[in-house]
């Protein structure tokens, strides 16, 4: 008993965890909302996405319906300022229903954003 009433305590003199970045890049979130259309072949009109955040190997969104692991979607990332735009895939790794009727996908892009067009994204 005497333990047990002793060990939280003390618990908290012992080592920290320390948590691992399980990404290849920091993601970040951007200061302002950041649009994404979403241009697939199979429709006229291209979908919106709210960005989460963002790195330069890869991206977080908010979309209006469930999309499968695996799968590529083109994306035309927009700035907040709608200045500069630019185009890549993302290949969808997580997709779970958050809020609503939003879900929230995740994953890599199929080529590395560079540190010039990143930067544009968090003005």
């Amino acid at each position: 008993m005497l333990q047990s009433a002793l060990r939280k305590p003390l618990s908290l003199f012992g080592p920290r965890r320390v948590k691992v970045e399980r990404r290849d890049g920091k993601r970040v979130t951007p200061a302002r909302n950041t649009l994404c259309l979403i241009r697939r072949t199979s429709e006229d009109q291209p979908s919106m996405a709210v960005v989460q955040n963002l790195s330069l190997r890869g991206i977080a969104l908010l979309l209006d319906r469930e999309q499968p692991a695996g799968a590529v979607l083109p994306l035309l990332l927009i700035n907040a300022l709608h200045t500069f735009s630019v185009a890549v895939d993302l290949r969808i790794v997580r997709c779970f229903r958050a809020a609503g009727n939003q879900y929230f996908v995740a994953g890599p892009f199929e080529r590395a954003l560079l540190h010039e067009e990143m930067v544009l994204f968090l003005r």
